[in-house]
């Protein structure tokens, strides 16, 4: 399992790492664009561990004979970053007051996106080698 399991996790990784050095080695660009860059990366980093959460779950799913556990599994994966991912941005737009950045929670959003789907199409392939 745990080699089907980093293979499966490659791509978010390589999503993570990415973004990741992206933001970290030009932070006065996107600041300048007004992208708050530490927004993004915690945005990137809740998602990649979010990914590496649900990854699990769906291994788990993949095992259950009943074929609407692993559907469910996958639904349930991207509710759950989705929630987490607002619950951040809630927090986030809280304690920033005036000094909010739309423009980092938006890149957030399509970083979810992104993360959905390399999650789903791992799920995908877990489902069909299973």
């Amino acid at each position: 399992m745990n080699n089907n399991f980093n293979k499966l996790l490659l791509p978010a990784f390589i999503l993570f790492v990415l973004i990741t050095v992206l933001f970290v080695a030009l932070p006065s660009l996107w600041d300048g664009y007004g992208i708050n860059h530490i927004v993004v990366i915690f945005s990137n980093v809740i998602l990649f561990a979010l990914s590496a959460i649900t990854l699990t779950m769906h291994f788990k799913a993949a095992k259950n004979p009943n074929p609407n556990v692993f559907s469910a599994s996958v639904m349930g994966s991207t509710v759950i970053k989705l929630f987490v991912l607002g619950i951040a941005t809630v927090v986030y737009l809280v304690i920033a007051g005036k000094e909010k950045s739309i423009l980092a929670i938006v890149t957030g959003m399509i970083l979810y996106v992104l993360y959905t789907i390399v999650d789903v199409k791992a799920a995908l392939l877990l489902n069909k080698k299973q």
